[in-house]
């Protein structure tokens, strides 16, 4: 993530989206204030609405940003990667890569848990893109005959709900952990890179054809 802007650097575009995304992360779409987003990226209220818009269009443009950069790098996995194994690998890491992957599994979790209803339509399509990489892959996989046929969303939730979750729980983990019986310590703790690479791994132990 870029550095916060000083009271003598005009904040850019980018600079007010990654405060946005910490706020949208931390508090919630409903908890998140417009006027404390505009103070901590150095402009006034009016200015953020005249250079991005409402909160709404804010939120918007938050995921937008994300979930274009995670589409495009998809697509270019599906036309560089030619192991079907090694695609779902790379599928995982993107799905945790970027400046801040914990902001940005929080606030999944924020929309799954309320149900999608801030969710923008405009960002539905590019989900769809994701999705679709990670289905051809997968049909491939079916084609050359080292997958056994599978239902392609239900990979694609299992693998981003297994890593959104660990980016999140860490504290908890780490509470979990504290509470192991001495002699008997439970391993919960890896970087979160390599954490999805053990998700799909597993992933692939179940779509793998034997």
């Amino acid at each position: 993530m870029n550095s916060l802007p000083s009271r003598r650097t005009k904040a850019s575009n980018d600079d007010i989206l990654d405060i946005a995304t910490r706020a949208f992360a931390e508090k919630g779409f409903e908890g998140a204030r417009m006027d404390e987003i505009a103070k901590d990226a150095t402009v006034n209220k009016a200015t953020l609405y005249y250079r991005i818009g409402d909160k709404d269009a804010l939120y918007a443009a938050v995921l937008k940003r994300i979930f274009s950069a995670k589409a495009k790098r998809v697509e270019q996995m599906l036309a560089t990667v030619e192991d079907v194994e090694e695609r779902v690998r790379v599928f995982a890491s993107i799905l945790v890569d970027g400046d801040q992957p914990q902001q940005f599994s929080a606030i999944m979790l924020r929309e799954i848990a309320g149900g999608g209803q801030n969710l923008p339509d405009d960002v539905l399509p590019l989900m769809g893109r994701i999705v679709g990489a990670l289905r051809q892959t997968l049909e491939q996989g079916v084609k050359e005959g080292r997958f056994r046929p599978v239902n392609p969303f239900l990979v694609h939730m299992a693998l981003v709900g297994a890593c959104t979750f660990y980016a999140c729980n860490g504290p908890i983990r780490r509470r979990v952990a504290a509470l192991a019986p001495e002699g008997s310590p439970m391993e919960t703790e890896m970087p979160l890179p390599e954490a999805a690479q053990a998700i799909a791994d597993i992933l692939l132990n179940g779509v793998r054809k034997s």
